[in-house]
């Protein structure tokens, strides 16, 4: 991957700040400084979709996961779901997120994070919020493993473990929101432009 020309910049947007898409941002704007030169409305477009799609494809995919954990835990919280039918829908589901978010982070800490630092050392501080968040989510998905595992072993209706998980299911969603906001923000462009 090449060091994007940072001095270009497309004509729409010259002079223009663009804000970040997550209200709560926590990434300092001088690190938007490829963000600007490559928007989010361009990020699928015919000159950077081939570059950028694989990335927010997988982070679509999790972001749909996240969506369909929140769901069935809300309908079993609505008493629409039977203790047996949420079981049935949700460990696999949560098995599999769980480990997709585990192979994704492993992924992006041991290879991308680094070089993309290495090709932009001003964007350090940026990435050492992303690699702060794995290790935050990394201990929230211990505890939601062995939440998972009361759960595989629990045929007799426990809803105070049920309200863990809904708890738990709602704290990682938070944490993922930002997180795939701002990592978007600091990587596709990368991507993109490199």
């Amino acid at each position: 991957m090449t060091e994007p020309n940072t001095t270009k910049t497309t004509e729409a947007h010259a002079g223009a700040r663009l804000a970040p898409r997550h209200p709560d941002t926590r990434l300092d704007s001088d690190w938007l400084f490829l963000y600007q030169q490559l928007p989010p409305e361009e990020w699928q477009s015919v000159d950077y979709g081939y570059k950028t799609s694989f990335w927010l494809s997988i982070h679509a995919d999790i972001r749909h996961s996240q969506q369909t954990l929140n769901d069935i835990s809300a309908l079993y919280q609505a008493g629409k779901l039977t203790w047996a039918d949420y079981r049935k829908h949700l460990l696999p589901r949560m098995r599999q997120y769980i480990l997709k978010l585990h192979q994704h982070h492993s992924i992006e800490d041991q290879g991308y994070f680094p070089q993309f630092v290495r090709m932009y050392p001003q964007l350090k501080a940026g990435f050492e919020i992303l690699d702060a968040d794995h290790v935050h989510l990394d201990t929230l998905l211990a505890d939601w493993q062995v939440l998972n595992q009361s759960l595989a072993v629990s045929e007799t209706e426990d809803e105070a473990l049920a309200a863990k998980l809904h708890a738990m299911i709602a704290e990682v969603g938070s944490l993922m929101s930002q997180h795939l906001s701002d990592e978007e923000d600091l990587v596709i462009p990368i991507l993109g432009l490199g």
